[in-house]
């Protein structure tokens, strides 16, 4: 930060997390004592999220660059569930509890929330202003990555990926939602030699993300460091940039709206939300745009949408992928579907995959998620479930579930939580997103919900969603619907033989699809299931 006599006075302040009740701890520092609301200012990079008072003498820092330009704001540092986060899964619901705590206790102006970060703070920038496109103002990543394709080395070190987890890489990928930003300014700043050296980020990342907005003419600024490595540059750009997104506004209901996802827990932008798709594992994209009495939508690999509440007053002429629907109110919400005769008004089927119930299997760590291990079978069965589940808070609690590339571990600090099926009580049931390892046979959780989750095991194979496979030690990793709670999920992993989920104990939880069937070392089948909850074609 550029040095200034205007000091400001932060804190480390906490919340009491909905994810699992825990006390969370993020940094904060207002420029001011009273008035408000303020604009807010996030601070996402990880170098000083295991010490928290470094988090706080950063926030002042940046405070006191803001008042020194003569802008009055609050800054803040999500702690984001641990170093190696990337800000995403718990790390991004992190983000927006400390938004709603800061606004509860201080005052913020929410269309006036900015972000920047460096680094991995740089990729966390871009991460949640292409999946959250109406949450910000303005954005400043630095020397940040955002293209997992940009990744690769020789034998892969650097950024190691299994085939059933590229989707999830794609979907995490700012550079392949760009459509997402055409409301949010922002201004890039990277070293002109950095590269994937250490810690190193190469600067076609940053350079790639340039012509990209430029292409589409989307608000951006480019500064690229001559004769810099992976360095966040001078102090004076660091308050050039700390006063630039304090000038920006959030546009609240734009005329013209655009939405990539890849999941449908990133499914919504401004008045315009994406439902459902037409392939899971797969790219949904809508453009639409209001003027001149008409509301024009155009999609791709969509099944479902909706549209609304927009201010225009008076009904539209809706026209979707060329074909007019008639004319519609949207003051409020109005959901249309495609049907095999086109596009037609009408909601979502109970039942069915929809915005917060869709998976895949990382979109259980959205909420709290519990490990229950099952005891109800032999003792050998209770031994090998027990100790996959156990290894499994392990490797997440080490890996992020995977989420950090390369060489550096994504630490988090969320401890998942296990129980034995016997000691789940009815409200943990149906209150939380559970993993049940074993079978009906050895899991009596599983044996209870058996009749609502489509998998079933013998000696000789499993079924899955009305598929085969044979084998003395088949085993599957799956998600399904809560059949108690239509906010939460059920996932089973368990295979026919005692030991047969041994071989899936290092899978990075996060970037796993609907489902993945193994038979020992080797990968059997995985996939998505359609919108019904069947797999869907491949």
């Amino acid at each position: 930060m550029a040095s200034n006599s205007m000091s400001c006075r932060g804190a480390i302040e906490h919340y009491e997390s909905r994810v699992d009740g825990t006390k969370q701890p993020y940094a904060v520092c207002a420029t001011d004592d009273d008035g408000g609301p303020w604009p807010l200012i996030l601070e996402v990079s990880p170098g000083a999220i295991t010490d928290m008072e470094a988090a706080v003498r950063l926030v002042e820092g940046m405070a006191a660059d803001a008042k020194a330009a003569g802008h009055a704001c609050i800054v803040a540092r999500p702690a984001g569930r641990g170093p190696g986060s990337v800000y995403q899964n718990y790390g991004e619901v992190d983000v927006f509890e400390v938004i709603d705590r800061i606004d509860a206790t201080r005052g913020i102006d929410r269309d006036r929330i900015s972000v920047t970060g460096a680094s991995m703070g740089g990729a966390a920038t871009w991460y949640l202003i292409s999946h959250y496109p109406d949450r910000f103002a303005a954005a400043a990543p630095f020397c940040g990555y955002c293209d997992y394709r940009l990744w690769e080395k020789p034998g892969g070190l650097t950024f190691p990926m299994q085939a059933w987890e590229e989707p999830s890489w794609q979907g995490r990928s700012a550079a392949l939602l760009v459509e997402n930003l055409r409301h949010i300014p922002v201004w890039i700043v990277h070293g002109a030699w950095d590269r994937a050296v250490g810690g190193g980020v190469p600067v076609e990342h940053s350079r790639q993300m340039a012509r990209l907005l430029e292409e589409r003419g989307f608000t951006h600024e480019y500064t690229e460091l001559p004769e810099t490595g992976h360095d966040t540059g001078d102090p004076e750009l660091r308050a050039a940039v700390i006063a630039w997104l304090l000038e920006q506004r959030r546009e609240r209901n734009p005329s013209a709206v655009s939405l990539a996802t890849w999941t449908l827990r990133h499914s919504r932008s401004h008045w315009l939300e994406i439902d459902q798709l037409s392939h899971y594992g797969g790219r949904g994209c809508v453009d639409a745009r209001v003027g001149d009495g008409r509301l024009e939508v155009s999609t791709e690999g969509v099944a479902a949408l909706a549209l609304g509440p927009l201010d225009e007053a008076g009904p539209l002429q809706l026209e979707i992928d060329g074909t007019g629907l008639g004319a519609f109110d949207f003051g409020w919400r109005r959901p249309f579907r495609l049907e095999a005769s086109g596009w037609t008004a009408s909601d979502l089927t109970p039942g069915e995959k929809r915005p917060g119930c869709a998976g895949p299997l990382g979109d259980l760590f959205f909420a709290g998620t519990i490990l229950v291990v099952g005891t109800a079978g032999t003792s050998e069965e209770t031994f090998h479930n027990r100790w996959v589940a156990d290894n499994a808070v392990g490797h997440f609690s080490n890996r992020n579930g995977g989420v950090h590339r390369g060489g550096i571990l994504g630490q988090t600090s969320t401890q998942l939580r296990l129980v034995e099926d016997a000691d789940l009580s009815d409200e943990e049931l149906n209150a939380s997103n559970l993993i049940l390892y074993g079978t009906p046979a050895s899991n009596a959780v599983l044996s209870r919900l058996q009749r609502h989750i489509p998998v079933a095991f013998t000696a000789s194979g499993l079924e899955l969603g009305g598929r085969s496979y044979a084998g003395s030690r088949v085993a599957a990793f799956a998600i399904f619907p809560h059949p108690g709670n239509p906010e939460r999920y059920v996932a089973v992993h368990g295979g026919t033989a005692p030991d047969a989920i041994c071989w899936g104990s290092h899978l990075d939880m996060m970037l796993l699809p609907d489902y993945l069937v193994y038979d020992g070392g080797e990968v059997l089948d995985w996939g998505y299931f359609g919108n019904d909850w069947t797999p869907q074609p491949v």
